[in-house]
């Protein structure tokens, strides 16, 4: 399985500096940035074509209203059904320790972490929250507009009796 380190420095570094106004406007001027291809563009998101080196080179934008809630990025390989879950986890999580060794020296102490089983990471940046995420077959990167993570952080109401 491999991993994309360069790759996913490279955006986070291009995501923490990028002057977002998370506008679905950003979209077309970030991905020439990061030397993607804006594949499609519909009503709830987008998809891209980016130019890391895995086996599933593609990212996913998320959002609504003309807004772009969060782009979510594959920056391994995706461990296929036929690969036994005792060699891909291994794998996933050797690659995500070095992912989050990269990122740290990069972008600092993460502002959180996630145990496991799904382990995650989250750097809250003034531009953008960038979080690292392992998955069952892959890791992502997601790159967050700062007001949809404040929202999602957000405590659920109670239930009022």
């Amino acid at each position: 399985m491999h991993v994309d380190i360069e790759g996913a420095t490279r955006i986070a570094r291009l995501a923490a500096e990028f002057d977002w106004t998370w506008a679905v406007d950003d979209l077309e001027p970030f991905c020439a940035q990061a030397g993607w291809e804006l594949v499609e563009l519909r009503q709830g998101g987008g998809s891209i074509r980016t130019n890391l080196h895995v086996s599933r080179p593609e990212a996913h934008m998320f959002g609504r209203q003309h807004r772009m809630n969060w782009i979510s990025i594959f920056v391994t390989d995706v461990a296929d059904d036929a690969t036994p879950m005792t060699v891909v986890r291994p794998l996933l999580v050797e690659g995500f320790t070095n992912l989050d060794v990269a990122l740290t020296a990069l972008l600092g102490t993460a502002t959180s972490a996630e145990p496991e089983p799904k382990a995650a990471l989250r750097w809250d940046l003034p531009k953008a929250v960038i979080t690292l995420n392992r998955g069952v077959s892959a890791i992502d990167l997601r790159l967050k507009s700062p007001g949809y993570q404040a929202w999602a952080d957000e405590p659920e109401p109670e239930d009022e009796d």
